[in-house]
């Protein structure tokens, strides 16, 4: 698996939380023992149950930190997804933007062939006029 810089410096983070919570309980169990300068285990070995909850938060955060990279990575994943589907529906858009101008083009032409139609009709009918009339018009006796 690969780590992106995100990660490593995620990764980072919690390892120097995890020491700065460990100083800090170091801290404050050499401040708690006060300064008796005897000799003797320092105050973190003579009370380990002290400790051993601070230790368990610790790996408490450092699970959820690790459940958050995860989630981290199945977004990235989701969201490279999505970035591919936008894609997709671009060019399914620039087809149908081409398809709409298509459509123009065709009813424009199909308008233009309405008109035609419907003049070529008036000169059919004006045509059937003056031949219904011709044939209507009584024939003088010397026309042959």
């Amino acid at each position: 698996m690969k780590l992106g810089p995100e990660i490593s410096l995620l990764g980072g983070l919690v390892i120097l939380l995890i020491v700065i919570v460990l100083l800090m309980v170091l801290w404050a169990h050499r401040r708690s023992g006060g300064p008796t300068g005897e000799a003797g285990p320092p105050a973190a070995a003579r009370r380990p149950e002290d400790i051993a909850p601070w230790v368990l938060e610790g790996q408490h955060l450092f699970n959820q930190w690790q459940e958050r990279i995860e989630r981290l990575e199945e977004l990235k994943s989701r969201l490279s997804g999505m970035a591919q589907e936008i894609e997709q529906l671009r060019a399914e858009i620039g087809h149908i933007d081409e398809m709409r101008a298509q459509i123009t083009r065709l009813v424009e032409e199909g308008e233009r062939c309405r008109v035609e139609r419907d003049h070529l009709r008036e000169i059919l009918v004006r045509i059937a006029g003056i031949a219904h009339e011709a044939a209507a018009e009584p024939k003088s006796p010397g026309s042959p």
